[in-house]
């Protein structure tokens, strides 16, 4: 059955009260709040879970093998918050709805730079254009991380980006933090270090020009009932006020090159020079 986004807003208000999260969080956010548009959600969430989920995460949540490469920037782990974050994490793992979600390693937290090469999604994601298609992903990794090495970006650190409040609150899947350049310096400087490091991998991702900078929490594998929608958004909401308040702005240092076998773990090779 197809809801108007009038008939969803009224049903999500009737719903409210079915929800299973601590009665603080119920009184603090309105499932008709202004700031969350559930039934535009509702709609983008159609095809959860998406390609990339299904790669990295089976369907009860546990972590599939995924081989890669990446240029990220790991949050400091002794920071307000990386600690705020972690309380974020900590009433997802003991949600309702837990067996819909991917959870990340709390020690993995970074936001990604440039993507880089994956063994399982070659041509979907890109691959560099100096390594053989069918090279073993260790191979892919020696070959991008020589070049790594070399590297040097124009660029004066740290970097400085802040938590799209509104982004993240009507972002369709649980649980990512969208993350936005300071200002206008700061995004000249982010899209510089991405033209320089497409250069580097020797490819460039269909969205490249508007990629948009994040940071994962979990990966959605089934889409939620609209009790469940509604009980994510309120726990969501409550908590990332609580990020923004203890970060306002968050400082980022070298991008760091680094491999990876799944989703947990990201080993840094490479702290790519800026000056």
């Amino acid at each position: 059955m197809r809801y108007s986004r009038r008939q969803f807003l009224v049903q999500a208000s009737a719903l409210s009260a079915a929800a299973t999260l601590p009665a603080a969080l119920y009184a603090q956010t309105p499932a008709t709040d202004p700031q969350i548009d559930l039934a535009d959600i509702e709609q983008r969430a159609a095809n959860i879970p998406g390609k990339d989920t299904v790669l990295k995460f089976n369907a009860d949540g546990s972590r599939r093998p995924f081989a890669g490469n990446t240029v990220i920037c790991h949050l400091p782990v002794q920071s307000v918050m990386r600690d705020a974050m972690v309380a974020l994490h900590e009433d997802l793992a003991s949600s309702p709805f837990r067996h819909k979600l991917g959870l990340t390693s709390t020690d993995s937290y970074h936001m990604t730079i440039f993507p880089g090469a994956n063994d399982q999604g070659r041509s979907a994601y890109g691959w560099p254009s100096y390594v053989p298609l069918e090279a073993s992903i260790e191979e892919c990794n020696r070959l991008v991380g020589e070049r790594m090495a070399r590297a040097h970006l124009d660029c004066e650190l740290p970097l400085r980006v802040r938590v799209d409040l509104s982004s993240t609150l009507n972002y369709f899947t649980a649980c990512t933090l969208r993350m936005v350049p300071l200002d206008s310096a700061e995004n000249t400087k982010l899209r510089s270090i991405r033209d320089k490091l497409s250069e580097v991998y020797g490819f460039r991702t269909k969205d490249h020009d508007q990629y948009g900078f994040h940071i994962t929490m979990s990966y959605q594998t089934a889409r939620f009932t609209k009790e469940e929608q509604i009980a994510y958004r309120r726990l969501l909401k409550v908590h990332t006020q609580r990020i923004v308040d203890a970060a306002p702005v968050l400082e980022l240092g070298n991008p760091e090159y680094c491999t990876f076998p799944d989703m947990f773990r990201f080993e840094p090779k490479t702290l790519i020079a800026c000056s």
